[in-house]
Formats: structure tokens, sequence, C-alpha cells
């Protein structure tokens, strides 16, 4: 993460999580490259959408989210 930190991107984006990892290895991963990511810059944790990962990620500073969930919801009931 200190290397892209470096490339002054618009953004940063925590991918490759959210995939069937206990709940508490992604919370702990994101605690540990959040300090790497720029405090002025979005941080946007991909693929999850869940009321109580999008708080935990909030908490750790995250900024954007995004998950299927909601839609998948809503096309099957």
């Amino acid at each position: 993460m200190k290397e892209i930190a470096d490339l002054d991107l618009d953004g940063y984006a925590i991918g490759g999580l959210a995939v069937g990892e206990p709940k508490e290895d992604m919370y702990r991963i994101i605690s540990a490259v959040e300090p790497y990511m720029p405090a002025q810059k979005p941080r946007y944790l991909m693929g999850v959408g869940t009321p109580g990962n999008i708080i935990e990620g909030v908490s750790r500073g995250v900024d954007l989210f995004d998950c299927v969930m909601p839609s998948r919801n809503a096309r099957h009931g």
C-alpha cells in the first residue's frame, strides 16, 4: 500500500476481501492498510454492503462502498 499511495491517485481501493473470509480478518486487513491511505483522498472498499460491514468500514476510515446485495435481493425477493 505504501508504494500505491506514493502514486498520488484520485482515490484508493481495497479489494479482494468479502469473498468468504471471516469478517474479523477483513476488518484486520482494512485496519492494517488504512494508515497508508492518504486521508484527503477517497477510500473505497469493494464488494461490501451489509449495514454492519459499512459501519465497521467507516470506523476504520473507509469512505465509499459498493455491493450487489441490494440489487440481487430486489431481483430475487
